[in-house]
């Protein structure tokens, strides 16, 4: 390990989405994720999530040529998100691992009466 030598790479990342509202109460919200690393495959991400009533997300996700996930959120209150995840894997690398679960919470500290104008959906 004497002889290792590490480098920093820059990391840069595209992200995009929309949010459609198709009726009073159903959102559709597609989404791209793409990261691009010097001397690495590029990655990209497409995902298309469903909001209920804003209280209940549900979604979809494909990594290209390497994962597929599903997504439930529930919008607990106006502050709070908790939302799970599971990822699996569609390489070779399916034999060593059973996918990876996730859970998020998210806090926005932004109360409803300084609601932003441009609320954060990705």
């Amino acid at each position: 390990m004497q002889n290792a030598v590490a480098s920093e790479r820059l990391h840069f990342f595209l992200i995009g989405g929309w949010v459609f509202n198709l009726n009073d109460r159903t959102r559709f919200m597609p989404a791209f994720l793409g990261k691009f690393v010097s001397g690495a495959p590029i990655i990209a991400d497409l995902s298309a999530n469903f909001m209920f009533g804003d209280v209940l997300r549900l979604g979809a996700a494909y990594r290209w040529d390497d994962a597929v996930s599903g997504l439930i959120g529930l919008q607990i209150s106006p502050q709070l998100l908790i939302s799970y995840s599971y990822d699996f894997t569609t390489t070779e690398l399916r034999d060593f691992n059973n996918g990876s679960h996730d859970i998020l919470l998210r806090f926005e500290l932004i109360s409803k009466e300084k609601q932003l104008k441009s609320p954060r959906f990705f």
